[in-house]
């Protein structure tokens, strides 16, 4: 049944004219996986036609509505200045007030530890136990530091937090296949997790860990953490109300 589903994605790369732009579609050694990745991009501007793409897989209604969820909180990918967004970025979001930014965090914050107790990871779980607080700024966030030896212990586990999904057992297999072209949908593992979790949902029995944190995405929030015990949130200035 996958391989229907990446021939039929295939199929669609090279009717949009996708695979002659020396993507991963085009390259012979490239796997399956990594060949889809770029091909949600095909969907944009509105995310018409989605539903074919997943006719063959069980939870296509809800990932469906998900991705649907991203095409409109990115709109047109079109730059005002000429060319194409490369990927889905939330270029005019919607204003959010300081709680409400600190209670989505603390969602996410929670989400995290439910998902490391259904994967089986005690050690995340725990320290996500323990008390993480949410600082709220505005403004463009500084960077985090490249190498995983600079940075906050914190930091670090939310990074093994986004790897935490292929632990789960008894996910449908087409996951693992979509899973690097969710990834580079926004360039964002928590992102990814929250528009994949249909396939995770039955499995863990969690309905929707990660919603704070899409929550956040949405409303062009970033995060960073320089702390053992912080999360900052940076709102964007200049959001529309």
């Amino acid at each position: 049944m996958t391989d229907l589903f990446v021939q039929r994605c295939r199929d669609l790369a090279h009717q949009s004219g996708f695979a002659a732009d020396n993507t991963p579609t085009s390259a012979p050694e490239t796997s399956d996986a990594e060949s889809l990745i770029g091909i949600f991009q095909l969907f944009r501007p509105h995310g018409a036609d989605l539903e074919a793409l997943f006719d063959s897989v069980p939870q296509a209604d809800r990932l469906v509505d998900r991705l649907k969820r991203v095409f409109d909180c990115a709109g047109d990918d079109r730059r005002p200045q000429g060319g194409r967004d490369v990927y889905f970025l939330v270029r005019s979001p919607k204003s959010l007030a300081v709680e409400s930014a600190e209670h989505h965090a603390a969602s996410w914050v929670e989400g995290l530890k439910q998902i490391a107790e259904a994967a089986g990871d005690s050690a995340i779980a725990d320290r996500l136990s323990t008390s993480v607080k949410i600082r709220v700024l505005e403004g463009i966030p500084p960077k985090h530091p490249k190498q995983p030896e600079e940075r906050s212990s914190l930091l670090n586990l939310l990074h093994r937090c986004a790897e935490l999904t292929p632990q789960i057992n008894g996910v449908d297999p087409h996951a693992e296949l979509l899973r690097p072209a969710y990834y580079f949908m926004a360039c964002d593992a928590m992102l990814r997790d929250y528009l994949m979790w249909p396939f995770y949902a039955a499995p863990t029995g969690l309905e929707d860990p990660l919603k704070g944190y899409f929550a956040l995405w949405s409303h062009g929030v970033k995060y960073r953490v320089f702390r053992e015990d912080q999360i900052d949130l940076y709102l964007p200035r200049n959001s529309t109300p």
